[in-house]
């Protein structure tokens, strides 16, 4: 599975142990991809995320509209993320082999 589709699932899963509401800003996942990998790369997370159906931004809230169950914890989730986004962070700008 790709980085992208795995940070978007990571963030569909936040969402969903939060209730399946919250603002975008306090979504610990989001600030994970914004920090590591910018606000285009979780930008276009998000815009896949909204045209495919599975959330929606009201504002400043994002909305879970395919409800799901996650047999993770809040914990678990934030730790895969960050080990994603920094791992993908530094294939990105790896120096090249001479």
């Amino acid at each position: 599975m790709s980085p992208e589709a795995r940070l978007a699932l990571l963030l569909l899963e936040e969402l969903e142990l939060r209730g399946g509401r919250a603002r975008l800003r306090y979504l610990k996942v989001y600030r994970l991809i914004n920090y590591w990998l910018g606000h285009d790369y979780a930008g276009k997370i998000i815009d896949r995320l909204v045209s495919t159906g599975y959330m929606a931004i009201k504002g400043d809230r994002a909305e879970l509209l395919r409800r799901f169950k996650t047999s993770k914890g809040l914990g678990q989730v934030y730790r895969e993320a960050r080990e994603i986004a920094v791992n993908t962070y530094l294939l990105i700008h790896r120096p090249p082999n001479k």
